[in-house]
């Protein structure tokens, strides 16, 4: 997968956010906030085909957690991404 460079990350007001315009002509643009570990992701995998593994990898090296809560933390940031189509 990969993240979907047509969307970039803007600060505005103090906080890390991607703009996502609807889909479809009766969709609403929603609005994608990142925290500090969200934005690390992002930019480290940005311009490269990644896998949950490599996010996993990302998050067990910066922070100290084990590699389950790692996972968990993936998976849930891959699907947040997937779901608002900002990946490919």
């Amino acid at each position: 997968m990969k993240i979907n460079t047509k969307y970039k990350v803007r600060q505005v007001a103090g906080e890390n956010i991607v703009l996502v315009q609807g889909r479809n002509p009766g969709d609403m643009t929603s609005v994608v906030a990142f925290n500090d570990s969200s934005l690390y992701l992002w930019n480290s995998l940005l311009d490269k085909d990644f896998e949950m593994e490599d996010v996993v990898s990302l998050l067990t090296e910066r922070y100290e957690v084990d590699e389950a809560v790692a996972a968990k933390d993936a998976e849930s940031w891959i699907k947040t991404l997937e779901e608002k189509g900002l990946l490919v």
